[in-house]
């Protein structure tokens, strides 16, 4: 089964007029005036450092139980609505444009959701239904995009029930 599949012009065109900033988050690393929520496997911000130990966590146990906490919220996140991402088509870096892909396939979604310590997670769904963009870090600590709170709640109890937390990104 396919893992992503094409979307219809459509539903392109109303996803990009629902996030005129898509762009701007996936490439910029910018809010594109959007709210956003940290939602990490931290209680809080690592900001003593004597707490950014906890950053290196790439293999044992604590790595199990971290992953194991995204991928319940990821899979939970797939149950809940139709999940899109970005993805770049044409030729690199000159001609190459963002399109529009609609996961289909469960298990490939989850393994391209999962934790790889050989680079930095990339990633990056809409989850338009909801009013979302969610985007993966390379610290355990994820950011959700939105505009309407009360639209992007079942996100944020998903998180909640994975055993993630919450932060406010201003602290």
């Amino acid at each position: 089964m396919k893992m992503l599949s094409r979307v219809d012009a459509n539903v392109a065109a109303e996803i990009h007029r629902q996030f005129p900033q898509l762009k701007q988050i996936r490439e910029l690393d910018s809010d594109g005036g959007m709210e956003r929520v940290a939602i990490s496997v931290f209680d809080h911000w690592l900001d003593d450092e004597s707490e950014w130990h906890l950053l290196d966590c790439f293999e044992g146990q604590e790595r199990v139980q971290r992953n194991k906490k995204f991928e319940q919220h990821w899979a939970a996140l797939f149950d809940l609505t139709p999940v899109y991402t970005l993805r770049h088509r044409g030729r690199w870096p000159a001609k190459a444009r963002l399109v529009l892909k609609r996961y289909t396939d469960r298990e490939g979604y989850l393994r391209q959701s999962r934790f790889n310590d050989y680079g930095v997670p990339s990633q990056f769904i809409i989850l338009p239904e909801l009013g979302c963009i969610y985007a993966a870090g390379w610290d355990d600590t994820n950011i959700l995009y939105f505009k309407n709170k009360e639209q992007a709640a079942p996100v944020l109890e998903l998180a909640t029930k994975a055993g993630l937390f919450c932060l406010n990104p201003n602290r």
